[in-house]
């Protein structure tokens, strides 16, 4: 079992377990507040510009979304519960990593063909894994660990990818729309082709409104030929209306996991580790 489906919120705190990628918990019903939060998303009455906050605790987080979320496009008491969610969701991580400081993303964005399938990372020795939602529009895309070939494959379909975005942007920047059309289209036959898959077809949608834990990768072990299970490959969609998602990862070691590394260290030193 490398994914998890469940409609109980608990099952969240299994992505503790090794074996365990992903749990994507859906609710049976969600909130009313949603529909209100999606119109104003979609028609872009709701948007501020993408925010990544690095290192920060639960205050400061809370403190941003105080001044940052756009409160005039939607109703008090939606926004009030949106701040509630998503602070739900730092106590979430808090809790099940043992984490007090965050990298903490926010996007209100239309969804285009700059990303494709990839895993998300974490700094060094920081706890694997963290919490997604996205609260309105198209699903996110995922990949079963069995269905990839091997990490290398997966790895050189990235790194195609990414120097295929990077020549696109540039062609743009120089209003080369030629080159432009001639290399979103090599994007899209790679998109198509998923070559790194056993089977290109099978994959799969997290609705919109689940609340998704799933497996960071230590960013140690970022392009290296690590196995299948390490970390969630995911993609978001290329087309549709604007999104809004929220992501939020450790980027400390937990307190219960710097002792296990201390005393690992210990041993190997054969005596008392005397740093602290």
């Amino acid at each position: 079992m490398s994914v998890i489906l469940t409609t109980d919120e608990r099952q969240l705190e299994q992505i503790r377990l090794a074996h365990v990628q992903a749990v994507i918990y859906e609710p049976s019903e969600l909130p009313k507040w949603f529909e209100e939060l999606a119109n104003a998303v979609e028609c872009g009455a709701f948007r501020f510009q993408r925010t990544i906050l690095n290192d920060v605790g639960y205050n400061q987080i809370e403190a941003w979304l105080e001044a940052s979320l756009p409160k005039n496009a939607v109703a008090a008491e939606v926004c009030d519960a949106l701040q509630r969610d998503i602070l739900s969701l730092v106590e979430l991580v808090c809790r099940s990593t043992g984490a007090s400081r965050f990298i903490f993303r926010a996007v209100t964005a239309s969804p285009n063909h700059h990303c494709g399938f990839h895993v998300d990372t974490v700094p060094p020795g920081a706890v694997p894994w963290g919490l997604l939602r996205v609260y309105n529009g198209a699903g996110t895309d995922y990949i079963e660990p069995s269905n990839v070939k091997t990490t290398q494959d997966f790895y050189r379909y990235l790194s195609r990818r990414e120097r295929l975005v990077r020549d696109w942007c540039n062609a743009k920047k120089n209003e080369d729309m030629i080159a432009c059309d001639s290399l979103m289209a090599r994007i899209a036959a790679l998109d198509k082709e998923r070559a790194f898959l056993k089977r290109p077809g099978d994959v799969f949608t997290v609705p919109s409104g689940c609340i998704v834990a799933f497996k960071h990768l230590d960013i140690r072990l970022h392009w290296s030929n690590h196995t299948n299970e390490l970390a969630w490959l995911h993609c978001s969609p290329m087309q549709g209306a604007p999104r809004f998602l929220v992501n939020i990862s450790p980027c400390t070691l937990a307190a219960k996991r710097r002792s296990d590394f201390q005393s690992a260290d210990m041993r190997a030193r054969g005596g008392l580790d005397r740093s602290i």
